[in-house]
């Protein structure tokens, strides 16, 4: 196969791949036929069994490609503190609020009423019905992905509230995503709702609301009001 052979190969993938995130993100793993995925990516049906062996590797690729593309401010955060280590509590204080602010920009990397990244927007409700209901072929790569999300934040939840039990940290590492989600994926009507088609323009305000918020349910007095920028 020569190199221009190969380009015209990749870029079809590519094309599929890109026409398949949008799809499923409209209709769903069920819903999105190889057919309506190819003629979207202006390519033969046959080539979704050639380069990813069928309708359940496409998938696979297409959260692999959006894994591969979207920051992850969360990723690069220090690692959070051992309860036996100097100054724990404070270290593990300091990390969840960067936690709570690296998680808020990664959710926000994206804009749902930004008509210039169709894709980005499809990739945030494909991985939205991906969390919702995992599929089976895809709950190992999911779980690879959000694994060190989730270790980082038990581990500064274990040190700032050690008289908690396991299941009782998760339901506060679960409470302080939550409210992260349902901002990032209720943006459209909390704009309606303010008539400010804009909002927010203060990302670091609201996450000072959000942080504020977390470390009260949390019990930490010591830990707020966060001081405005």
């Amino acid at each position: 196969m020569n190199a221009q052979s190969t380009d015209a190969s990749l870029d079809t993938r590519q094309r599929l791949i890109e026409a398949a995130i949008l799809t499923f993100a409209e209709k769903g793993f069920d819903g999105a036929g190889i057919r309506e995925i190819a003629q979207r990516a202006k390519a033969n049906s046959a080539l979704v069994t050639y380069h990813f062996s069928g309708k359940e590797g496409l998938y696979l690729e297409c959260l692999r490609f959006i894994f591969a593309r979207k920051a992850c401010r969360v990723a690069e955060l220090a690692a959070a503190p051992s309860p036996e280590g100097p100054d724990a509590r404070a270290a593990a204080l300091q990390q969840l609020k960067n936690h709570i602010w690296a998680f808020m920009q990664d959710l926000m990397a994206c804009d749902p009423a930004d008509p210039q990244d169709p894709l980005g927007e499809a990739a945030m409700a494909l991985m939205a019905r991906e969390m919702q209901a995992p599929r089976p072929v895809s709950s190992a790569l999911l779980m690879e992905q959000i694994r060190p999300h989730v270790d980082h934040l038990m581990q500064c939840l274990q040190v700032l509230r050690p008289d908690l039990s396991w299941g009782e940290l998760l339901n506060m590492g679960m409470s302080i995503q939550g409210q992260l989600l349902y901002f990032r994926n209720s943006l459209g009507i909390a704009r309606l709702i303010r008539g400010n088609p804009n909002y927010p323009e203060d990302l670091e305000e609201v996450i000072r609301h959000f942080t504020d918020f977390s470390l009260r349910g949390l019990g930490i007095p010591e830990a707020f009001p966060q001081p405005r920028i």
